[in-house]
C-alpha cells in the first residue's frame, strides 16, 4: 500500500495542461491565500482562512522621495518600517514601481542597485523577515509573455529577465503580478503561466506568491474597475493554485473616488474565494 501511495503521489505531482506545458503541483502542499485588500468596513478575513501579509508602499518610506526617480528613501525610514514588520512576522512585499528595469545597461544597473540597497537596509533591521518586491522579478510584460516561446519577442523578454539576476538571487519570495487587462481568458492564462514559470526559473525553491485582483486593471479605459465575471475569477484562482505556491489578493480601492471601496460581503468574487479556500489543504 505504501508503494501504491507513493506512485499515486508522484503522478499527482506532474500536471500537464492543454497547451502542453508542465507544472509541478501537490494537492497536499500548503497553499496560503493572503489578504492585501484595502476595503473599508472589511471584517477579519482570517476566520475564512486568509492570512495577513505586510505590503509596504513606496510612500511608507516618506511622502516625497519617490517623486524623483534617482532618489533613495532615507535609510532610517526603511529600517523603521522593517522593525515594525518584523514584530508582525508576516511575509513582506515592498511595492516600489518607479525604478525602471528596461532600457540601457547603465539605467538597469542603476535601478538594480537601488532595489538592492533598499532590500539590504530592510533586512539589516528585520533579519528574520522573508522579503520580495511586488511585480519583479520577472518583468511584467503582457504582450511579450503571451507570445510563442520560440518567438523573438518571448526570448527577448527572458533575456531582459536574465539581466535582473542580482535581484533574483537577493529576494526571498517572488511576487509576480497577474492582474487582468482584457477579456481574453486564454491570453490571460498564457500570460499568468509565463510569469509564474519565469519566476520559478530563478526561484530555486523560493516561494512564488502571485498577486490577483478581482477587478480589471484600471489601465483599460473601457473595463478598468469592473469586477471580473465570477467564472473568470474562478479560472484565475485555479491557475494560480496549479502553477504558483500561493496567492495575494489585492483590491478594494475605488479608482473613481481615490478612496477605499466599501466591503461587500455578498460580492461574487468573495463568495468564490471562500469556496476556493475551503478546497485547500
Amino acid at each position: 500500500m505504501k508503494l501504491v501511495s507513493l506512485i499515486i503521489g508522484l503522478i499527482t505531482l506532474i500536471i500537464s495542461d492543454a497547451e502542453g506545458q508542465t507544472s509541478v503541483a501537490s494537492p497536499h502542499k500548503p497553499f496560503p491565500v493572503f489578504d492585501a485588500t484595502l476595503y473599508s468596513g472589511k471584517p477579519d478575513l482570517s476566520m475564512h482562512g486568509l492570512q495577513p501579509i505586510t505590503l509596504v508602499y513606496a510612500g511608507s518610506f516618506g511622502s516625497h522621495w519617490h517623486k524623483e526617480s534617482d532618489h533613495l528613501p532615507e535609510p532610517e525610514s526603511v529600517k523603521a518600517i522593517a522593525r515594525q514588520a518584523e514584530e508582525r512576522g508576516y511575509p513582506v512585499v515592498i511595492d516600489i514601481e518607479h525604478w525602471i528595469l528596461k532600457g540601457t545597461h547603465k539605467s538597469i544597473t542603476a535601478s538594480l542597485q537601488k532595489y538592492l540597497t533598499v532590500l539590504q537596509w530592510f533586512k539589516e533591521s528585520g533579519p528574520s523577515l522573508k522579503v520580495g518586491y511586488y511585480g519583479i522579478p520577472p518583468i511584467r510584460d503582457y504582450w511579450r509573455a503571451i507570445k510563442d516561446k520560440a518567438s523573438q519577442d518571448y526570448r527577448a523578454w527572458k533575456e531582459d529577465n536574465n539581466k535582473l539576476s542580482p535581484l533574483t538571487s537577493a529576494v526571498d519570495i517572488y511576487y509576480p503580478s497577474l492582474y487582468t487587462f482584457y477579456l481574453d481568458r486564454a491570453a490571460w492564462k498564457r500570460y499568468a503561466i509565463a510569469q509564474i514559470e519565469e519566476a520559478k526559473r530563478f526561484a530555486k525553491g523560493k516561494p512564488t506568491y502571485v498577486f490577483l485582483w478581482p477587478q480589471f486593471h484600471d489601465s483599460n479605459r473601457m473595463l478598468g474597475g469592473r469586477y471580473l465575471p465570477e467564472d473568470y475569477w474562478q479560472l484565475e484562482l485555479d491557475i494560480a493554485r496549479q502553477y504558483a505556491d500561493g496567492i495575494i489578493i489585492w483590491g478594494g480601492w475605488d479608482i473613481k473616488t481615490n478612496r477605499p471601496a466599501k466591503w461587500d460581503e455578498e460580492a461574487a468574487w468573495w463568495r468564490k474565494t471562500k469556496e476556493f479556500v475551503l478546497t485547500l489543504p
